[in-house]
């Protein structure tokens, strides 16, 4: 079932305009429908158990202890780029990309972690469109890392993720924040970096972590005029 803006507002508590507001800032799940906001009831709802421990307002408020600032290309440095990760289905590439990453994510049990994304997976796909996923546990309070970071798997083929397009992945951003709060901010600013055409080429191609990330970082300043995330 679809719902709309003014259903989302009630569910949330809050008003139309900080509905909006959020869709602005790319950090609630929408999609439109004849020039209308809508809203899948599924999504919503993994939305909220993602988001429960730290949903407001949708303000900027700083949170003592949350002053991490650091840029998305600085994300991809520390969890690295991955190429050619194999697999068949969505389980086979996950647990794949996971063995492949381990190492950037210390202290971690890989077991756990791959029955807690795909706890997620099974709620609600965390595919994007244009290809992308956003694999992630549930919830996240068990797997939040000292320092936020992102890996980048390129799969060897595209295969089915659930995706409510039906459009298979071949690449998967793996976010490993150091708190919930910092997931959203994070796959905001990585979401909005991907709707910039070169920036998505970039990605999509077979660069370096270093030719990667020196393209990203003239992209991010380009785009958010160096602002941090």
């Amino acid at each position: 079932m679809n719902l709309s803006v003014k259903d989302v507002a009630g569910l949330l508590k809050v008003s139309d305009k900080t509905i909006y507001r959020m869709i602005r800032d790319e950090t609630i799940p929408c999609f439109r429908v004849g020039g209308q906001w809508r809203f899948d009831r599924r999504e919503i709802t993994s939305w909220v158990e993602d988001t429960r421990e730290f949903f407001h307002d949708a303000s900027e408020r700083s949170i003592p202890g949350d002053d991490e600032s650091i840029s998305v290309t600085e994300l991809l440095r520390r969890g690295g780029v991955y190429h050619h990760v194999p697999g068949d289905t969505r389980e086979e590439v996950v647990i794949a990309c996971l063995n492949r990453i381990k190492n950037s994510i210390p202290r971690i049990e890989i077991p756990r972690l791959f029955d807690a994304i795909m706890e997620r997976e099974n709620l609600c796909s965390t595919a994007i469109g244009n290809g992308f996923a956003f694999p992630h546990p549930r919830p996240f309070r068990e797997f939040t890392a000292a320092l936020s970071s992102i890996a980048l798997c390129h799969l060897e083929k595209p295969v089915p993720f659930g995706a409510l397009d039906n459009e298979d992945i071949d690449t998967l951003f793996v976010i490993f924040p150091k708190s919930e709060r910092r997931f959203l901010r994070i796959q905001s600013k990585l979401s909005r970096l991907l709707k910039d055409e070169p920036c998505l080429a970039a990605v999509k191609g077979e660069l370096t972590m270093n030719e990667l990330c020196s393209f990203i970082s003239v992209r991010e300043t380009a785009i958010f005029g160096g602002k941090r995330a």
